[in-house]
Parts: C-alpha cells; sequence; structure tokens
C-alpha cells in the first residue's frame, strides 16, 4: 500500500475560507466605516466647543470693538492668538478649518456652507493677519 503524501489544501477547502472571509468583511467594513464617521463627528463638535470658547475669549478681549449683531470670524481668532489654524481644523476636511463664524448675538458656532475668507482658512496657507 502506498502512503499518500496530502501536503496543501483542498479547492473546496480555499472556497470555504474565502466565502467566510468575504461574510465577515461585508458584516465589519460598514461598522468600522460608520464608527470612523461617527468618531469625525464627535471630534467636529468637540472642535466647534473650542472655537466657541475661543470667540467668547476674543470678546471678552475686544468688547470695546465687538456688537451685538456681528460676528467673530476663525481668521480673527487664529491671528489674535487664542488658536491656531491646527487646533481648528475640520476633520472631514484635513485641507481647511472648521466652516463658519460665532454669532455674537446668538452665542453660537454657524456653520457656512462654503469656504469664504470669513468662514474657513486653508490650513497649509499662509495667514494675513494685517488688519486685525
Amino acid at each position: 500500500m502506498k502512503k499518500i503524501n496530502k501536503k496543501g489544501f483542498t479547492l473546496v477547502e480555499l472556497l470555504v475560507v474565502l466565502v467566510i472571509l468575504t461574510v465577515i468583511m461585508t458584516i465589519a467594513i460598514p461598522s468600522v466605516t460608520s464608527s470612523i464617521e461617527r468618531s469625525k463627528q464627535k471630534q467636529k463638535n468637540s472642535t466647534i466647543k473650542l472655537l466657541e470658547s475661543a470667540a467668547e475669549i476674543y470678546i471678552d478681549r475686544n468688547k470695546n470693538t465687538i456688537y451685538n449683531d456681528s460676528y467673530v470670524s476663525i481668521k480673527a481668532i487664529i491671528c489674535d492668538g487664542i488658536m491656531s489654524k491646527e487646533e481648528a481644523k475640520d476633520p472631514t476636511n484635513e485641507k481647511y478649518t472648521i466652516m463658519g463664524y460665532y454669532s455674537v448675538q446668538d452665542g453660537k458656532w454657524v456653520e457656512a456652507n462654503s469656504y469664504s475668507d470669513t468662514a474657513a482658512i486653508e490650513i497649509s496657507g499662509n495667514l494675513d493677519c494685517s488688519g486685525y
């Protein structure tokens, strides 16, 4: 009687492993993706609270020049040295700071819809603080 030397896996065994891995991946990938998005949103909310606190500091420092119906831009907060551009980074768009401004009248952060001068600042670019 001849001994059969089995050195490997059969095609069926490999296919079963591939099917099991595919099922695990279809379950795991959406879960991981949603976890990443939730953590980015939590980080953004935390940064917005930090921006609101920085705007309050800016208003306190410049209370003679701030009116109740005005706003505080990210540029003003950064140029005043209260926050850095990196601290105001948008976790969903690494190139820019969070879009928006602080409404003095409402006492909260208002998110903007476009990257305008008062709404957001490019992280990698130079910031001109003349006039602040």
